[in-house]
């Protein structure tokens, strides 16, 4: 008795200083771990990087601006153009001949007035690319769900055996102090005695076992969330009892699978478009402005000294060799779509087996806690019985106390059920998203 007063007092204390504390749902906890995730910091990074390079891309608009310089020298062997007329010095040296070495050294500006939407292009692929990375971030950031899950409803389930075991504890004591007056009577065994020493070591043992794996559940969920949470009483069941577990059971069942996996698989078939078509830009012409100043020996033919020259005027350029591969680049379009596709039906495939198994869970709780209610039942109406049968004399006390004990112990089990069940239901939940 003194052991079940000592547990009454401590959980007072523990609901007292939960009161005083912060109180935490499942979902409360989903959106502190996702802020409080080192990878979060990754979502900025994404961004400023997706907006550099749009704005390292749209630089090509701007004007290029090119320096150059080159020096070569002809053997006497080459053809080399003279051009008419033809100027003879005194000796009979031709005078304007084309200079064998050559040097020059200038600066081109140069301004894109068509380059067929390759610019564009590439900006758009930019873009499909970080969308990718973002919906990759949130694929990572979801698979926080299912380890809060396992972490908020492990620390309820076993505060709920840790409260079970203080019903055994407390039986066990009640049946020792029992047998103890039976062996000063003359009517048991040391063995006997023996017997409920070994139970209370080994519930002993259980606790220790609880009380560590709740202790680390609780700091890595604090972990996890970044918020101080040191009691289980701090936890909010999920699902109020006012709420039809089973109407919620339909509803999930009921709902579309909308996890992020499948707005990665969206943006992927998108990268894969703007990767297409800024192949296709690729090879179509190119046409610029340009203006070109440069000094030195070879720019103007027919002037054999160095000097300065001015050259301003339009270019076209077309890379052809580029339309070679167009006819393959579509057919790994058509390949990476289609693998896109297949992984796509395996996800959701995979899924669909996943919330199935997870339906049967759910419905064999539904069951076990039918069972309950139906044991809850007789228990109590044994403990109506044997409260008679004490009044009557016909029964002991500690009797009656372990009838009662094996009550609260069936409701006890029930609440476990019951905390199991919604475990489940939120593993659904979490399963599709809804």
């Amino acid at each position: 008795m003194k052991r079940l007063i000592s547990s009454i007092i401590i959980g007072i204390s523990a609901v007292c200083i939960a009161s005083a504390q912060e109180l935490y749902t499942v979902e409360k906890c989903y959106e502190l771990s996702e802020t409080n995730y080192p990878l979060i910091k990754r979502y900025s990074l994404i961004d400023i990087t997706e907006e550099y390079t749009l704005k390292n891309a749209y630089m090509h608009y701007l004007p290029q601006i090119q320096i150059t310089g080159r020096a070569f020298w002809m053997p006497k062997e080459s053809n080399v153009f003279t051009g008419p007329p033809t100027v003879y010095g005194a000796d009979g040296e031709i005078l304007n001949v084309m200079p064998r070495d050559q040097f020059n050294v200038g600066i081109e500006v140069s301004q894109v007035l068509w380059d067929g939407g390759e610019i564009a292009a590439n900006r758009s692929h930019i873009r499909a690319e970080h969308a990718v990375l973002r919906e990759q971030q949130n694929v990572n950031m979801y698979a926080l769900k299912e380890r809060i899950n396992d972490l908020f409803f492990g620390i309820l389930m076993i505060h709920m055996q840790l409260q079970q075991i203080d019903l055994l504890e407390h039986d066990l004591s009640v049946n020792l102090d029992r047998i103890k007056a039976s062996i000063a009577g003359g009517v048991a065994n040391l063995s006997d005695q023996d017997v409920i020493t070994v139970e209370q070591l080994s519930a002993k043992q259980n606790r220790v076992k609880l009380e560590s794996m709740c202790e680390a559940y609780l700091k890595m969920l604090s972990l996890m969330t970044g918020a101080e949470i040191v009691s289980p009483e701090q936890l909010i069941k999920p699902i109020p009892q006012e709420v039809n577990k089973r109407e919620f059971l339909q509803n999930l069942m009921l709902a579309d699978i909308r996890r992020p996996e499948l707005a990665l698989y969206d943006v992927q078939h998108l990268e894969i478009d703007t990767k297409h078509k800024y192949w296709i830009a690729g090879g179509l012409p190119k046409i610029r402005l340009f203006a070109q100043l440069g000094w030195g020996r070879g720019y103007n033919l027919f002037r054999p000294n160095p000097g300065m020259d001015l050259v301003a005027g339009v270019r076209l350029t077309w890379n052809i060799s580029e339309l070679y591969s167009l006819g393959y680049g579509k057919n790994i379009i058509a390949s990476s779509k289609e693998q896109i596709e297949t992984v796509r039906e395996t996800f959701l495939y995979n899924t669909s087996l996943q919330s199935q198994e997870m339906i049967a869970t759910i419905n064999r709780y539904f069951r076990i806690m039918e069972d309950d209610d139906e044991l809850i039942r007789l228990r109590e109406k044994i403990r109506k019985s044997a409260e008679v049968a004490v009044e009557n004399g016909a029964m002991s006390a500690s009797e009656l106390v372990r009838i009662r004990n094996q009550e609260e112990l069936a409701k006890q089990d029930k609440i476990l059920h019951e905390i199991e069940l919604m475990k489940s239901l939120y593993g659904l939940k979490t399963i599709k998203n809804n």
